[in-house]
């Protein structure tokens, strides 16, 4: 064999040599790349199920925040009759609730006092607030004018409850109270309860389904007051949606109140896009009516509107 035929022969090995080599390192780099993308989308995966489960671990633990407002202080004191004075009967109620939900984990609660008076986070929030606070009690509305003995800083109080809850992001405001019947001579005839829910209030809507199913569950054992009534001046596009004898009937009042919303701090605030929360009062019963003396008795108030709660907020 010559020379000539030797390196032809030498030059085709070295060209299938090269051609091997360089195959095999294509499905080599192909190998790290493909691992390299499963590895990513393993890794992504695995990235969104953590966020996922983490989502759902939120949503499941998150709790259901009620602010409860025991009507009324020690200095105001509300109604009197049989029961005492209204203040207190509204905290021993408000305690009861409390107490339940606080045996709850769903739910988790703030009193706006657990005593005589408004609690240190209030007090707090109204010194810190003050100059909006005193705006909306300042706010002057046609046909409209502010009346009860509550003197200035009492209103600002109230609001500062409202306002309390608003801007901590509960879920809920409840204000409980008791009803009074300043004729003697009605009172063994005149029993009963009633929920107020103001137009007024930005969750208007939201705040009618809680009230609804307060009183639903609050028929289950008590009568419907026989003296409820509307505010006389409301917003006339209230009228398009319900009928007032049928909120009536329903054991349900409209009225424009400072805790839950009002006139003034509408007009205050009309201006201005601001957040709201459901708000409800409850006329639990007459503080006449000498059966809720008893514990028992305020324990089985207190837990017809903890069952309530749990159909609007635990039920879902």
């Amino acid at each position: 064999m010559n020379s000539r035929s030797r390196f032809i022969i030498f030059s085709i090995v070295i060209i299938v040599l090269i051609i091997v080599s360089f195959s095999s390192l294509i499905v080599a780099a192909n190998t790290k790349i493909s691992g390299a993308i499963v590895r990513e989308k393993s890794a992504e995966t695995d990235k969104v199920q953590t966020s996922s489960e983490k989502f759902n671990q939120i949503i499941e633990n998150k709790k259901v925040r009620i602010l409860i407002d025991p009507g009324h202080n020690a200095a105001t004191k509300g109604s009197v009759g049989y029961l005492g004075y209204e203040y207190y009967m509204n905290l021993r109620v408000a305690r009861e609730l409390a107490k339940m939900l606080s045996e709850d984990e769903r739910f988790e609660y703030f009193l706006s006092r657990d005593g005589a008076y408004y609690s240190r986070p209030v007090k707090e929030y109204m010194t810190n607030n003050y100059g909006e606070l005193l705006g909306i009690y300042n706010t002057k509305v046609k046909g409209e004018e502010r009346t009860g003995n509550l003197t200035r800083y009492q209103t600002l109080e109230l609001y500062a409850i409202r306002h309390y809850a608003i801007d901590n992001n509960f879920d809920l405001l409840l204000s409980i109270h008791f009803d009074y019947m300043p004729y003697i001579s009605r009172r063994a005839k005149t029993s009963g309860f009633h929920i107020i829910v103001s137009p007024y209030n930005r969750e208007f809507p939201a705040s009618m389904q809680i009230a609804y199913k307060l009183s639903e569950r609050m028929q289950e054992k008590y009568k419907i007051s026989p003296i409820i009534g509307h505010d006389t001046v409301l917003p006339n596009s209230i009228w398009r949606f319900y009928d007032k004898q049928e909120l009536i009937d329903d054991a349900i009042s409209l009225r424009g109140l400072i805790v839950i919303g009002d006139a003034f701090e509408n007009a205050y605030n009309k201006q201005e896009i601001k957040k709201d929360i459901p708000s409800v009062l409850i006329e639990s019963a007459f503080i006449h009516e000498w059966q809720f003396g008893s514990n028992k008795a305020v324990k089985e108030l207190a837990n017809q509107m903890y069952k309530a709660l749990i159909d609007v907020y635990a039920s879902k």
